[in-house]
């Protein structure tokens, strides 16, 4: 008989060694202290993971991956829910199922994204305390999909007062934001670039009375920058596909020129421009849903024509360069985008780039003498990119205006319910791009840092204070105690302030002050005259090149790049820092843009 075999258990390989013919088994090298203990089979689909015999993160997957197979996506988790983007339509989400858990106790429930909307309904009718859901995960998780299911439920079942908010009101909402807010990137065909927060207004009934949305961190720099391959938000291309008759001839787009276009081209391909014609449609119709009148629907199409505009007008060095004076380089163009902002093409040219390079480029004064500074060092391109950022976030704050108008009633309410989506956590490595992320995905991934700090404390550090207050025995495993699995030190990293006056420091005395977070650095930074990309890394690792940070912030090869380790130290993401400082000041054209629009003519 043999008297040694080889076993593979859980993707371990285990030596054992038969001593006293079988009777006993020998371990090597103590691999039996890897081993994590697993369910019996009756568990394979608990609805409830915090139901489990034994919680671990091997029987965790195990049960997902049981449910996931036999087509049950929703699974609790305590207080929470897991769900995973089945990457295809199920027939589970109907106005007929809707109505199934209408009423319902959780108990009575199975897991479901209606279940939850409906405790979570049920929950802020009992207490009378507000109450909110958030949604958290990676970019393409589904995380608006479910946010849209959310807000069907709630207003399906529980109807509103006066038809304040309908479902063809909500499924229109849905439509122009998306068209407005919403761009194609490597990571998702129709990635969400802004922070929403929807919030439903209760009466004494328990009806809907009133509702709003805030609109926040709108990524408005993919109009003038992007990552290569992805596009600008779904509208451009629509309404130059789409608009027809007199008003595309009112907005000069009947002939589409071929000259380079510094933020948008159309559309090439038939299909591509067939589809992007019913998508102007649908646009068009779930604004007339809301209320908005054609007037106001003339004047959005009229900016995001005058961006097009702008964007074949660009800007050059005039011919006589002893005045170093800029101007338009397609001056036709510039005219169109004139005529549509309600102003004159000189207007516009003294505004972006004055009588010549010394003189102030705009008559609308910056704060401060060092922000008047700053604003010499942007060039006459970046000043023509500030003005239509600017223009474009006027056009989305009126949008978010035009929305609230519509379903915003000045009612009484007793409570209300916040649903929240948010652009998921980005990651481009992960999708093979290997330029690195931008300050744009610092900006997402750090939201969802923040969110993720708020799920932690509230699921896991307020419960176990608790115990220890009631004085209950918790038996914790040693690792749930240790600091790296709390989002809390990358957080601090990220954002970590100080009692102390902000100073630039050098490496003699880092001792004698308190370290400020990257955010902090970076804005710093931003506002010093002279300084670059390159001191703020330098500055950077300078305050956390120790030992303690190592397992958070790390050196990568390239030129002004870093990886920060995401999610507990799970997904390290590399940024590439170019650009970073004048991506996080604020252009004064953007101010300029609002006073532009403000003494518009039109």
């Amino acid at each position: 008989m043999l008297d040694s075999a080889v076993m593979c258990c859980g993707g371990i390989v285990f030596l054992l060694r038969w001593v006293n013919w079988g009777q006993d088994v020998l371990y090597l090298n103590n691999f039996y202290s890897s081993i994590t203990q697993a369910n019996p089979p009756q568990f394979d689909h608990s609805e409830d993971l915090s139901q489990l015999r034994y919680v671990n993160e091997s029987s965790i997957l195990h049960t997902l991956r049981q449910r996931y197979a036999s087509n049950l996506i929703h699974t609790h988790a305590g207080g929470s829910m897991i769900i995973i983007n089945p990457m295809a339509p199920l027939a589970i989400y109907s106005e007929k199922v809707m109505h199934m858990f209408r009423g319902c106790k959780s108990e009575d429930m199975p897991p479901h994204i209606y279940s939850l909307a409906q405790s979570t309904y049920r929950s802020m009718l009992t207490s009378r305390r507000d109450h909110s859901i958030l949604l958290l995960g990676r970019s393409g998780s589904g995380k608006t999909t479910n946010f849209k299911h959310i807000l069907h439920y709630l207003v399906l079942t529980v109807g509103s007062v006066n038809k304040v908010l309908t479902i063809e009101k909500l499924n229109s909402i849905s439509i122009v934001l998306e068209a407005f807010g919403n761009a194609r990137t490597i990571m998702n065909s129709n990635a969400t670039r802004f922070t929403q927060i929807f919030s439903l207004n209760y009466d004494q009934a328990g009806q809907i009375a009133s509702a709003s949305i805030q609109l926040l961190l709108m990524e408005r720099s993919r109009v003038v920058h992007r990552p290569d391959g992805e596009p600008t938000f779904h509208i451009f291309y629509w309404l130059l596909a789409g608009v027809e008759g007199a008003l595309r001839k009112e907005l000069y787009l009947e002939h589409l020129s071929n000259e380079p276009n510094l933020f948008t081209t159309p559309l090439h391909k038939h299909e591509d421009k067939q589809k992007a014609i019913l998508d102007f449609a649908r646009v068009c119709s779930a604004l007339s849903v809301l209320g908005v009148s054609n007037t106001e629907v003339k004047a959005i199409w009229s900016v995001l024509a005058a961006i097009y505009h702008l964007g074949i007008a660009g800007s050059v060095k005039a011919d006589n360069t002893n005045t170093g004076r800029w101007q338009f380089s397609n001056p036709q163009s510039a005219q169109r985008a004139a005529s549509l902002l309600g102003t004159t093409s000189e207007e516009l040219s003294h505004c972006l780039f004055g009588e010549d390079n010394s003189t102030p480029r705009t008559s609308f004064p910056t704060s401060s003498p060092t922000d008047r500074l700053l604003d010499r060092d942007l060039t006459p391109l970046e000043m023509l990119e500030g003005m239509v950022v600017g223009l474009y976030g006027e056009v989305f704050n009126a949008i978010a205006a035009l929305i609230n108008r519509s379903i915003s009633p000045v009612v009484h309410t007793v409570s209300s319910l916040m649903v929240v989506d948010c652009p998921g956590f980005q990651n481009p490595a992960s999708c093979g791009h290997q330029g690195g992320a931008t300050f744009q995905d610092l900006c997402h991934n750090y939201l969802q840092e923040r969110l993720q700090l708020l799920f932690h404390q509230t699921n896991i550090v307020a419960p176990r204070d608790r115990y220890a207050q009631e004085h209950i025995e918790l038996k914790c495993d040693d690792l749930a105690e240790n600091e790296i699995y709390s989002p809390n030190p990358l957080v601090s990293l990220l954002d970590r302030t100080s009692q102390n006056v902000m100073i630039r420091t050098s490496q003699p005395d880092l001792r004698d002050v308190d370290r400020w977070g990257l955010l902090w650095l970076l804005d710093e930074e931003a506002v010093y005259p002279g300084a670059c990309d390159e001191g703020f890394i330098e500055r950077l690792f300078m305050h956390y090149r120790d030992r303690d940070h190592q397992l958070l912030l790390r050196k990568a090869p390239g030129t002004n790049q870093f990886v920060l380790h995401h999610l507990q130290g799970t997904n390290p993401v590399m940024y590439t820092a170019t650009g970073w400082l004048k991506a996080s000041r604020e252009n004064p054209m953007a101010r300029a843009a609002v006073a532009l629009l403000h003494e518009s003519t039109k």
